[in-house]
This record gives structure tokens, sequence and C-alpha cells, in this order.
């Protein structure tokens, strides 16, 4: 009796010792970034619980490689690693202006009101429709639902082995966007949106799924990409800052495969993570960091310096750069962005398992359809030289094996879509 009384405090005190010790081993990292999304899950695809401020310390209570399960205060959730590896610089005066130093819990209410609010400050002059922002809040996949999709898809697949094959380019600057980049790219959405949604939640949530799988496979895989469906004819695709992405039926029409749909999804996820669309933005070192995340620029303006003619200015040149990038993204990107993405798309949609000839397979078909574009980005002249281009890069590439098209699957998706257009 006395034995099993001495085995079982042993047991007690060596569980004590273990705690204490794993309790030692945790890490703090340090949020590097202006603003950091804490998520509920693992993936970006997961809602965003709280936002943490530039410089606040996280204790560290699981590392799932891309993605720390970390405790901030009272809160729990998930940041990715890319959060605490560095920053975008911010040398406008704006930056002067300082950020927020304590969390920001994320409410739905909240979120609406200050995207409104900040989305407003680029509209002005590009006139669009807010609803798309109600539409884009409320509009989720199920995590779940998406990782047995993803188990689904590579339960015969190394990834592993197929993505170290594969490898990408070295790209410097940090791949995020802070909240007023995001508020612009929103004000652009708002008004691509107007062309007019098409609404099948099982068709957008698998768009999505096979979006999200593109972006894993890539450097920008913290970007909270959304993926949404217009109802066009015509064969095209969009891409705005800070990661919401147009595709029209017309396109999913002339897609035979799954890999087909990877590629022209990656080719719009390099336009987001090599931030083509926001080279106005760049090349004029403005950028806007609110106090807090749901914070007004006039309201905060006012508060800390009083009203001042300099930031209406300021806000006048961010409403003509927010008109300048939507006009290059409906009219039609520099031929050497639309290379850029191409070239990146085939490495995305490789690294995905999927074969990367897809995308040579769908320039062939619209050129052999023959369907206008509305805007420049698939006109019949811009199709044949991205297509030649293709042609040559895929020639040189060793293309590792496991790499599928997904036929089958597609057609189940996109079969109600391509019976109500016919």
């Amino acid at each position: 009796m006395k034995n099993k009384y001495f085995l079982f405090i042993i047991v007690i005190l060596l569980s004590v010792f273990v705690i204490i010790l794993h309790l030692f081993a945790l890490e703090n990292v340090t949020i590097k970034r202006e603003q950091a999304y804490l998520r509920s899950g693992p993936g970006s695809y997961y809602p965003p619980i709280a936002t943490l401020p530039e410089g606040y310390s996280v204790t560290v209570i699981q590392d799932n490689d891309s993605w720390l399960k970390v405790k901030a205060d009272t809160l729990a959730g998930y940041i990715s690693v890319k959060v605490t590896e560095g920053k975008k610089e911010a040398d406008d005066i704006f930056a002067q202006m300082g950020s927020q130093k304590a969390i920001t819990e994320i409410s739905q209410i909240g979120m609406t009101a200050g995207i409104k609010a900040m989305s407003g400050k680029f509209s002005k002059k590009i006139d669009e429709n807010i609803d798309f922002i109600d539409e884009f809040l409320s509009y989720h996949i199920n995590p779940y639902t998406f990782e047995q999709f993803r188990e689904d898809t590579y339960r015969s697949t190394n990834l592993k082995k197929i993505q170290k094959s594969v490898k990408l380019p070295r790209f410097d600057a940090p791949q995020f966007f802070t909240f007023s980049e995001e508020a612009m790219g929103f004000a652009i959405a708002n008004k691509i949106a107007e062309l007019g949604l098409y609404h099948d939640k099982a068709l957008q949530d698998y768009v999505n799924y096979v979006g999200l799988l593109v972006a894993q496979a890539n450097d920008s895989y913290d970007i909270p990409y959304k993926f949404f469906i217009l109802d066009i004819n015509v064969p095209n695709a969009y891409s705005c800052p800070g990661g919401i992405v147009f595709i029209t039926t017309g396109m999913l029409e002339a897609i035979a495969n799954e890999a087909e749909l990877a590629a022209v999804l990656g080719h719009e996820i390099a336009h987001v993570s090599h931030y083509h669309g926001m080279q106005e933005l760049e090349k004029r070192k403005v950028q806007i960091i609110a106090e807090d995340s749901f914070a007004e620029l006039d309201d905060l303006s006012d508060e800390m310096y009083g009203h001042d003619e300099k930031y209406d200015d300021i806000e006048a040149e961010l409403e003509d750069i927010a008109l300048s990038i939507y006009e290059t993204i409906y009219q039609g990107r520099l031929e050497e962005y639309e290379e850029e993405a191409d070239m990146l798309a085939l490495l995305y949609t490789a690294r995905a398992a999927y074969n990367p000839q897809a995308l040579e397979h769908i320039l062939m078909r619209l050129i052999l359809l023959g369907k206008a574009s509305n805007n420049e980005h698939y006109t019949q002249s811009q199709i044949g030289w991205r297509k030649d281009l293709v042609e040559k890069k895929l020639n040189s590439y060793d293309l590792p094996k496991g790499l599928r098209y997904w036929e089958s699957r597609y057609q189940l998706y996109t079969n109600k879509l391509k019976s109500s257009k016919h």
C-alpha cells in the first residue's frame, strides 16, 4: 500500500515538473508588422478574432510550420510565421500618427463599419457601390470542409516532394497589405462587383477551395484571399489589392478542368502577391496608418492634429491613386506584369500539384473560341503572345511526377453553371 502511495506521489511530482518545464520552454515572439490578424485557426481562411499591433509580444503555444498557435493576453489563436519576420516601411507623414498599442478584438459590426469608413476614403472618384462589402463580410467557407477537400486532393500525392522540386524565385518585399491598402482594395472590388455577381454557394466554395490550395503553395499564404464569381459571359478574371479575386462565368465555361482553374487563379494570385495593382501607391510612397483598425481618417487627423489642409490634399491624392489602380486592373495591366504573373502561375500551379501545362491549354482554347474580352486582359493579341511565352517556359521545365488535372471533379462542380447557360 505504501509503495503504491509512493509511486502515486512520484507520478504527480513528475507531471508537475513536466508542466513547469513546458511553461519555461514557451517562446515569446514579437509582431513585426503594423498590425497582424490573430485568427481562430491555422489558415488565412479562418475568421480573425483580433488585431495585434506592431511590437506586441505573444507567447507561442504550438508551432505548426507556417502558423503559430499563440496566447495574447486572454486570447488564444493563430498568427502566421510571416508576421514575426519583418515589416513594410512607412515613410510618409501618416506614419507619424503612430499605430494602435493594444489588442483590438474584432466584431462583425465593427469590422463592417470600419471597412466602409476606410474604403470610403478611396472611393469618391471610383463612385463604387458599397453593397459588396456586406457580401464580402458575409461570405465564408467552412474551414473543416476545405481541409477535407485538401486532404482528398493530396491523398495520394507527395506534396512536399513536389514543392521541394519546384522552387519559387526570391521576392524580398514582405507580402502583406496594410489596413489602408486593404481598404483601397475594397473600394476597387466594390466597383468591379457592380458588373454583377453570380450566386451559387457550392460553386463559389469550390472556386475558393482551389484558389486557396494555390495560395497555400506560394509565399503569400497568409494573405486572406477570397474569390467571387462575376455573371459575365466573356472569359476574364480580376484581382484587387488585399486578396479579392473575381472570375467570370464565361471563364468558368471555357475552362475544361481544375488545373486550368488553378492556373487562371494562380495568375491573379500572382498579381496580388507581387503588388502589381499597387505600383502607383508604391511609386508615390503614400500610406495611411489609422490609430486603430476602425478609425476614420478625418476623426484621427482632427483629434491628433486638428484639421489641416495638407491631409485633405493627401486624401485627394489617395482618391487619384485608387482611380489609377482601378483603371489599371479593369483596362489591363502592363505586359511586364502579365508576363510575370504567368510565370509565377506556372510555379504556383505545379506547387499545388496541378499540371501547369493547363495554363497553355486554356490560353489556346480562348484563342480558338475567339471570344472578345470586355477589356484588355484577354484580347486575342494578348492571349497570343502570352501563350507563346508560356509554351516556351514550359519547354524549359522538368516537371515532377504526380501533377494532375482533375477534369471529372471540375465537371461535377460546374455542371449546373454550364447547363444553365445553354
